[in-house]
């Protein structure tokens, strides 16, 4: 089933995965790429200590409540909510950025830095990060815009948002934290978000990569080296995915 030219990690001996839920950890699959976790099972094959370290240390989740919460937040518009705010803002940066003209670029870079604290404190975001988004990704796609050939941005960043619960699953429930039925549940959920957002494996993985890249944005010391290797990792996992006849998202249909 997951013969190919790429070598996926197979948990034997794993159970059978229902339609839904092979589905569902396909949306995850570039991290199981990338990090050689189970191609077919909710896991990353970590002892509870271990996965609920990594809980508290990158969600800041050490139990049953915590993890639910963090299923509302990435299920209840994530990282979606301020990309959605910051897009029209980084789009009228960008239509102006190939002049390089500095007074053409003033009035959009400055209007932005007006306008974008008030609106992040109405939506219950930080105002610091959205400005810090804003400021590295007008550079950052500026220069894309200016001296390369950069993909469209997406309307919508919820397929960040819709991986990272398959991924976050995988660690709270090998944690303990949630039971299986409760995760595929959540995934589930992931799963009709994206499908509703876009048309193909090709669009969703497109935006996973500009989500994980408008995360990295919001740091105040932004590493566009860093950030741009980062991804890279993740395209190169994508394209695996794309063209290998074994990988699910070319047994299953977007």
């Amino acid at each position: 089933m997951f013969s190919g030219a790429t070598t996926y990690n197979v948990l034997e001996g794993a159970p059978a995965l229902t339609p839904g839920q092979d589905r569902g950890l396909a949306l995850g699959a570039m991290y199981a790429v990338e990090g050689h976790l189970p191609i077919n099972a909710l896991t990353m094959e970590a002892d509870a200590g271990t996965a609920a370290r990594l809980a508290k240390g990158s969600w800041d989740t050490v139990d049953a409540e915590s993890a639910r919460a963090t299923y509302r937040y990435l299920l209840g518009g994530g990282h979606d909510v301020a990309y959605r705010m910051l897009l029209p803002y980084l789009e009228a940066y960008l239509a102006v950025a190939p002049t390089r003209k500095r007074a053409a670029l003033k009035e959009p870079h400055e209007r932005a830095l007006r306008e974008l604290p008030e609106l992040a404190l109405r939506h219950d975001l930080d105002p610091t990060r959205l400005r810090n988004q804003f400021i590295n990704g007008a550079h950052y796609y500026g220069n894309l815009v200016t001296y390369g050939s950069p993909e469209p941005l997406p309307r919508s960043i919820v397929a960040w948002d819709a991986a990272r619960v398959v991924h976050v699953s995988r660690i709270f429930s090998d944690a303990g934290f949630v039971e299986p039925d409760e995760a595929w549940a959540a995934m589930e959920q992931a799963v009709e978000l994206a499908r509703s957002a876009y048309r193909s494996w090709e669009e969703y993985e497109s935006a996973f990569r500009t989500g994980r890249l408008f995360w990295q944005l919001g740091a105040k010391r932004f590493d566009q080296t860093k950030a741009g290797d980062d991804v890279e990792k993740f395209e190169r996992a994508a394209k695996e995915l794309l063209a290998d006849d074994g990988s699910p998202w070319k047994r299953l249909a977007w």
